[in-house]
């Protein structure tokens, strides 16, 4: 592995570190602001470092929060990833997946009541492929209709975190003003992706996603929905969790 990941509170970074993530996400998207990044940034409550095992740069990064609402008379959470980019050439590294899954269980541990979604926006088929690769059961699908208790609990969500932006007719989030697109190099389909459903599915869902355009998903992190591929990792993850260090802790 060429990559290690850390968990680090978002108010424990200096701005020497915000300077680095900053100038690694405006490498990939075009259009990026910096006060929509620090804004973006400050209401996370972590973000998941990889750096290089050689020389300790960041070659990505994730942010993510925890999101809370009520409903049909239940708590529910949602694990919500925010702005996510990894270099190019550390493409195919688990490292963001293995510290996704370490946060994911410790949220799982903490509350193991209340049950917990993924709430996810895409702005590239890259990121929607993580859905399958993940997970059984996720939506929107190529294939099945989002059942109605998970589309209520998907638009709570997206009005919760996007308000008029997001449109829950077309499960799309449209912002008034850019929060930056992927580049021309990051945003292109290659042949061999194009007949993938999965892919399909995302671009016509999504067809402005080189604006920027996002599209909302869920899905529910349970053991049960969790591929057997995934799962492994998962459960690897939830036996290292330690609330030792409380700053790790996603919100209560």
């Amino acid at each position: 592995m060429k990559l290690h990941n850390e968990i680090v509170p978002v108010d424990s970074l200096d701005v020497s570190d915000r300077d680095m993530l900053f100038t690694l996400y405006s490498r990939h998207y075009c259009g990026a602001s910096r006060e929509q990044f620090e804004n973006d940034l400050a209401e996370k409550d972590v973000v998941i470092l990889l750096r290089d095992r050689a020389d300790h740069q960041v070659c990505g990064f994730s942010t993510q929060m925890i999101l809370r609402q009520r409903i049909g008379g239940r708590d529910v959470r949602a694990l919500f990833s925010g702005d996510t980019i990894i270099a190019p050439s550390h493409w195919g590294d688990q490292e963001l997946r293995r510290g996704w899954c370490r946060y994911a269980a410790a949220a799982l541990t903490a509350e193991p009541g209340v049950p917990l979604y993924w709430f996810l926006m895409t702005k590239g088929y890259r990121t929607y492929l993580y859905l399958p690769v993940f997970f059984r059961d996720f939506f929107p699908h190529y294939d099945r209709e989002t059942p109605r208790e998970l589309q209520r609990t998907l638009d709570r969500f997206a009005r919760q975190k996007f308000g008029d932006a997001y449109d829950a007719g077309s499960g799309l989030i449209r912002f008034a003003e850019p929060h930056g697109q992927l580049t021309e190099e990051l945003s292109g389909v290659p042949e061999r992706r194009a007949k993938d459903p999965h892919v399909e599915f995302f671009l016509q869902r999504n067809p402005d996603y080189v604006k920027g355009v996002e599209l909302a998903c869920i899905t529910e992190i349970s053991h049960e929905n969790i591929r057997p591929f995934a799962r492994h990792m998962f459960w690897e993850e939830q036996r290292a969790v330690t609330f030792d260090n409380p700053e790790l802790r996603p919100n209560a």
